[in-house]
């Protein structure tokens, strides 16, 4: 009887850390919501949302190849190092 009245209780207790903690979780969710929406306003710029990793997750399960994110440097040049004196003058 004790043991199944502990298990309930341990029951209760996480059901209600649940609820509080998703409580809470939506109430930073719609206090953010608010804040970007009042400086949005009193800014007159529009919130910028960047959902491009919500792209590349969907091109990555499609097997869509990624696209460079650089583009290539071009001709290379081979050169030879030389010491440079430390007393050497500096051109500015």
């Amino acid at each position: 009887m004790i043991s199944a009245l502990l298990g309930f209780v341990l029951r209760v207790v996480l059901t209600i850390a649940t609820v509080v903690l998703v409580l809470g979780l939506m109430a930073v969710a719609v206090v953010t919501m608010l804040f970007v929406i009042i400086f949005s306003l009193l800014s007159g710029k529009r919130p910028k949302i960047d959902a491009s990793a919500f792209r590349r997750a969907r091109d990555f399960r499609a097997g869509v190849p990624r696209r460079p994110t650089q583009e290539p440097a071009g001709e290379v040049i081979d050169v030879e190092a030389r010491e440079v004196p430390a007393e050497a003058k500096r051109v500015d």
